[in-house]
């Protein structure tokens, strides 16, 4: 009998915990630490993930509304690779070997950055809402650097290449990126903006065209640089 009130009074704490757990803050700026990335997270999909061979690529952000804010956006033309909140490891190797946009949103921009910096492909990238101000990192296992040098490279590399920002007015995290507006690859880079909260970006109406045409999409905010 005292077995069994005990467990009783144990349940009472774990319930009455997850009843008091603070809401979930939509505007919290996601990071996520080195290391990890070489594990699936949960089964992948077509609606979760989407289509392995997509020409589209979005590396995922922290598994935040319930296992992604973003894979409502998976399909056929846009892979989301299971592996939310795990953005270092083999993570920015997933995906379509050819493709032509890559994209990463809040955490997941360091998949993203990788991609760029280790294997340089694609035509088109994507920052959508990066939440977070990295200074300095080393990304790319060759000691400190900034993530917007590492897309100005990329830029360089091939001027038909395209860099798009896309960031919520309440986040933090895009300064940097936006100022490649300025720089020498300006003419290549289109920054937009949203009002929405940092999670509810990848809800926003169209946000599925930005990602799998970003030249051509415009929410009425977007400028290019010089």
């Amino acid at each position: 009998m005292q077995h069994a009130c005990a467990m009783i009074r144990v349940l009472s704490i774990v319930l009455l915990a997850a009843c008091t757990e603070a809401p979930l803050d939509l505007d919290e700026p996601q990071d996520s630490t080195e290391g990890g990335g070489k594990e699936d997270g949960a089964a992948c999909s077509v609606a979760t993930c989407g289509n392995a061979e997509a020409p589209n690529i979005l590396f995922p952000g922290n598994e935040a509304c319930g296992g992604g804010c973003e894979r409502s956006l998976a399909g056929d033309d846009l892979y989301i690779p299971p592996r939310g909140g795990k953005p270092w490891g083999d993570t920015f190797e997933l995906g379509s070997t050819a493709p032509v946009t890559l994209s990463g949103f809040s955490s997941g921009r360091i998949a993203l950055l990788r991609r760029l910096g280790l294997i340089g492909d694609g035509e088109h990238a994507v920052m959508l809402d990066p939440s977070w101000n990295d200074g300095a990192r080393d990304f790319l296992g060759r000691g400190p650097e900034r993530g917007e040098d590492i897309v100005r490279a990329w830029l360089l590399a091939d001027p038909w290449r395209t860099f798009t920002l896309i960031y919520s007015t309440r986040s933090t995290g895009w300064a940097n990126y936006a100022a490649l507006l300025e720089s020498e690859v300006g003419a290549q880079v289109k920054v937009c903006s949203v009002s929405q909260s940092h999670l509810s970006v990848p809800r926003v109406p169209t946000m599925h065209d930005a990602l799998v045409d970003p030249v051509a999409w415009d929410n009425g905010t977007c400028r290019w640089g010089n």
